[in-house]
């Protein structure tokens, strides 16, 4: 079968017509089928995320370090040991504006030593120069027991 010349042009041109408009139809959709307008209806605002609440800390927020700043140790044995404390606050959330105490015990002494500290307002008042006695060589350490606010 042998198709003639004039409806070759024919079918050519109308295979040409089809391809130009496919191409713009699919530039088209390309430009503009990604932009949307969205309806007020079905928007909300972002969130900020929520703010952790201040709250009293646990003992288990707390880190404190025994800092040794003097030793006298008696020729029989016995010694003396003159420390400060350095507490660290290890919580994720905000401290509370109101008063709370924090209740330790040094060890490594003789006996355990109790201590206890405020904060208020981020500040903690902290006793310094605190005597314990102890055997020579000991190693002072402290473990938070208990919050109290």
């Amino acid at each position: 079968m042998r198709i003639s010349t004039g409806l070759r042009r024919l079918l050519a041109a109308l295979a040409l017509i089809a391809i130009v408009v496919s191409g713009i139809g699919i530039a088209a959709v390309m430009v503009f089928g990604d932009v949307q307008v969205p309806s007020a209806q079905h928007t909300e605002a972002p969130r900020p995320p929520a703010l952790p609440q201040a709250r009293v800390p646990t003992a288990d927020e707390f880190v404190i370090k025994v800092v040794v700043t003097d030793q006298a140790c008696e020729p029989g044995g016995g010694c003396r040991y003159t420390y400060n404390i350095e507490p660290r606050y290890l919580g994720l959330h905000p401290l509370p504006e109101t008063p709370f105490t924090v209740f330790y015990e040094v060890v490594g002494g003789n006996e355990p030593q109790p201590g206890e500290f405020t904060v208020h307002n981020e500040q903690a008042q902290i006793l310094s120069n605190v005597v314990v006695e102890g055997p020579p060589d000991a190693t002072l350490s402290a473990n938070v027991v208990r919050v109290a606010g």
